[in-house]
């Protein structure tokens, strides 16, 4: 007996222009909600840790946690049209943002 599988095909997905966000000690928003979004993907770029929070009130030291130089890649277990909050441990903190649509 012979089976047949499908493979499914990926659909590309088109980059919005690379930005990024200057986080501070307090949450705020760091990427808007996009209702179009199928990708994100995060980079440390800064010294110190920075948090995020999807959807909501992003709290140092816990949620999704950026060391310096870490990267969060939204996944299909992570994936959200909402929000992204973020808090740093310092003021001024950058973070590398890259949205797919």
């Amino acid at each position: 007996q012979i089976t047949t599988f499908t493979i499914s095909s990926k659909t590309a997905l088109t980059g919005s222009a690379p930005t990024f966000a200057t986080v501070g000690t307090s949450s705020a928003q760091a990427v808007a909600s996009n209702t179009s979004r199928k990708g994100l993907v995060l980079v440390n770029t800064s010294n110190t840790t920075i948090c995020v929070g999807i959807g909501q009130t992003a709290v140092l030291n816990s949620g999704i946690t950026l060391f310096p130089r870490g990267v969060w890649s939204m996944d299909e277990y992570s994936y959200s049209t909402q929000a992204i909050n973020a808090i740093a441990a310092a003021a001024s903190s950058n973070l590398a943002v890259q949205e797919l649509t």
